[in-house]
């Protein structure tokens, strides 16, 4: 098993204006992260008269250097968004992620 592409993992973080209330959501990094990536499905379709191109990959790291990871987060990779849409534990010393990117041309 080869662990040779950098990914980042995202969590949605809240900012807050001066009064503390919540202003807006935005993504920033978790953690940055060796993951091997496999390739899964990938498909082209048209909605709203747009074509979308559905990419499908799995992603595995070691849990012990991303250990919290969960579906409300995201993946980083090659200038592309994954969103994870499930999480399986291997043992103790990996996790495979599986994320779908959509892509609007």
């Amino acid at each position: 098993m080869t662990y040779n592409d950098q990914i980042v993992i995202q969590q949605l973080t809240e900012v807050r204006d001066d009064y503390g209330s919540v202003d807006a959501s935005t993504w920033a990094a978790y953690k940055t992260v060796w993951a091997e990536i496999k390739d899964m499905t990938g498909s082209e379709d048209f909605q709203s008269d747009q074509r979308v191109y559905q990419d499908s990959k799995e992603f595995k790291i070691h849990t012990h250097d991303a250990p919290d990871v969960t579906t409300k987060m995201q993946i980083s990779y090659d200038s592309r968004t994954f969103i994870i849409t499930s999480l399986n534990n291997e043992g103790r010393l990996r996790t495979v992620i599986v994320g779908i990117a959509y892509d609007d041309d």
